[in-house]
């Protein structure tokens, strides 16, 4: 009888040696640690001197592998960073190197930081020849070579601890190839060169009108050390006019902080309110000449008078009769009664009603001393009044429209009657159809004087051929203005007085 074959795998001859090789593995493994399936050694390198952990490098744990591996997942951040403690806190508060490595690149240590080649790898050294610096927001386009053309290196710029930029090593090696210039930016910016700079030389021809804020006006010619000092970096310089500009006296408290809605760079004053540009309040009908100080010695503001609130800059003149009546309420009261509330028609603020002399604007003599304000000053308004006779008078019927408005050429303050002229010794009652020469009544006024009082004309009536009266006057040498003045020969009106 034939027997059967028995598989090799699975005769107990065969299964008894894979058991014994698997619990061999097993073995080897726990006593071992995992060096069976070790790449290589590992590094032996100690950058900080001091231990994490309890290890002070790698190699301290070249046979535990769950240190950085974990089962079934390989290496993983967590694993790295249960040392790296300082690796864990910049990468959750985003800020140092891992901090600013995008989250995937960060997550993969293994990535930059190769071991198992060795003791004597330097696991940073492998990292640097993988490193985008442009990440730590500063290119080193510009920083591969030196002044002396010789190459750049890590140490160049880091020379603290922990591969810390080192500010003066900026000052210095910029220092050496100028020094005159960098005195002056130090001076303008400080040294927080990496405020401004970023290696790819973003400043360089650099335009401030691309910026949040354009120089324009008077902020043109400021030096760059008026607005940026060494404590505030570029970025974070303040562009609202309080950053720089002290709120003036006049009006701190009052207006919002938009002073733009105000002022202009070209300068503080004149200023553009609402829409009045160019404003000043000189340019108004008040100027402020004695409305710097209160009665109590207080500064004037805008909102002493003008109390709205707001952009509402309106103004009543209640407020001045308060204002004044706290200081005199006697004056004031008869001061209301005389002149009214409506105090600018009167004051302009410059003090032109101090110690006020009528007789410096309109002499009050003769039948005008007497008189109340309120006789010339209707509804209490003073500014403006008429000067002019006709302005209060009506012009007489008598001479309605012939004598023009100068009414002082023949009257008086005094009196309206009698006038100046009073002395009439051409008689009246002349009349050239009288061959006497009268007896017709008393002519009217206009009838020789035409245009005014002081002036006559004997021709409105009287025939008058120049020529002929020039001729036969001149034969009694009455040429030039005499022959214009009739009533000096011809006193009565009768034409023999002058054959006289």
């Amino acid at each position: 009888m034939a027997l059967s074959r028995q598989h090799p795998f699975f005769s107990p001859i065969g299964c008894l040696g894979g058991s014994l090789l698997i619990l061999g593995i097993v073995v080897a493994v726990i006593f071992s640690g995992g060096a069976i399936f070790s790449p290589g050694v590992l590094t032996a390198f100690a950058q900080k001197g001091t231990p994490l952990q309890g290890f002070a490098s790698h190699a301290d744990f070249q046979n535990d592998c769950r240190q950085c591996h974990a089962p079934l997942q390989g290496i993983t951040p967590e694993c790295c960073e249960a040392c790296h403690a300082d690796v864990g806190a910049e990468r959750a508060a985003g800020r140092g190197l891992h901090g600013k490595l995008k989250p995937e690149e960060a997550a993969c240590c293994e990535r930059c930081h190769r071991d198992h080649k060795g003791a004597d790898l330097d696991p940073n050294a492998t990292a640097l020849k993988k490193f985008d610096h442009s990440v730590m927001g500063f290119s080193l386009a510009r920083h591969i070579a030196n002044y002396d053309h010789s190459p750049l290196d890590c140490k160049s710029c880091h020379t603290g601890a922990d591969f810390a930029l080192d500010a003066a090593a900026c000052v210095n090696c910029h220092g050496g190839g100028d020094a005159t210039f960098m005195l002056k930016h130090l001076r303008a910016f400080g040294q927080e060169c990496t405020a401004c700079h970023d290696g790819a030389d973003k400043m360089h021809d650099f335009d401030h009108a691309k910026t949040r804020f354009a120089l324009e006006g008077q902020h043109a010619s400021v030096d760059c050390a008026d607005c940026h000092t060494p404590e505030v970096a570029a970025q974070d310089t303040p562009t609202e006019c309080a950053g720089c500009h002290t709120e003036p006296p006049i009006h701190a408290g009052v207006f919002d902080k938009d002073c733009a809605a105000c002022h202009t760079p070209t300068a503080w004053t004149p200023v553009t309110l609402g829409d009045k540009a160019g404003f000043t309040h000189a340019s108004t009908a008040f100027q402020l000449v004695n409305h710097t100080k209160n009665y109590d010695g207080t500064p004037f503001t805008c909102r002493t008078c003008h109390t709205g609130t707001g952009n509402d800059f309106s103004f009543t003149a209640q407020t001045c009769t308060d204002c004044h009546s706290q200081h005199d309420a006697t004056f004031m009261t008869k001061h209301l009664q005389d002149y009214g509330s409506n105090c600018v028609s009167c004051h302009d603020g410059a003090g032109n009603m101090k110690n006020f002399d009528h007789s410096q604007v309109f002499v009050l003599d003769g039948k005008h001393a007497p008189l109340q304000c309120i006789a010339c000053h209707v509804d209490q308004k003073f500014r403006g009044t008429p000067k002019e006779c006709a302005g209060c008078h009506p012009e007489p019927q008598i001479h309605a429209g012939l004598f023009g408005a100068d009414c002082a050429a023949c009257h008086t303050t005094q009196a309206w009657a009698p006038a100046q002229l009073t002395q009439h010794t051409f008689p009246l009652d002349h009349d050239r159809r009288s061959p006497s020469g009268g007896g017709q009544g008393e002519i009217t006024c206009a009838t020789c004087h035409i245009n005014s009082y002081v002036a006559y004309t004997c021709y409105g009536c009287h025939e008058h051929d120049p020529a002929e009266i020039q001729r036969t006057h001149a034969q009694e040498d009455i040429t030039g203005e005499r022959l214009n003045d009739c009533a000096a020969c011809h006193a009565t009106g009768h034409k023999e007085e002058g054959d006289n």
